[in-house]
């Protein structure tokens, strides 16, 4: 036991350990091997639904009367604020991506209300 009360660090297994641990699990379920896939081909963004453009993020600052407006709009008009903000942009002439000019479902949340 360490001097604070802590308790002490377990030795992590290493990536190729784990490996063969899932491994060996996966021929005791009788699936195929578990495997990485080489560093060359794994793919190394995330896609929209499409699957042809990376998504990146974007964020800006703005006066709180700004921001205030954005989400008042977006609450009446049932939408998100980076829907409104793509809408606009799709107007002054940008290419906006069909998927960004629509709102994502809401996220489950767990609960009642």
């Amino acid at each position: 036991m360490s001097a604070k009360g802590l308790k002490p660090a377990i030795a992590r297994p290493s990536a190729r350990e784990a490996l063969v641990a899932a491994d060996v699990v996966a021929q005791q379920a009788g699936l195929p091997p578990a495997a990485l896939a080489p560093a060359a081909t794994r793919p190394a963004t995330v896609t929209s639904s499409s699957g042809a453009e990376e998504l990146v993020q974007v964020n800006i600052r703005v006066r709180r009367g700004l921001g205030d407006q954005l989400a008042d709009r977006a609450q009446a008009e049932g939408t998100t604020q980076k829907v409104l903000i793509c809408r606009a942009l799709a107007a002054a002439g940008f290419a906006v991506h069909p998927d960004d000019l629509r709102a994502a479902p809401p996220p489950r949340r767990r609960g009642s209300s």
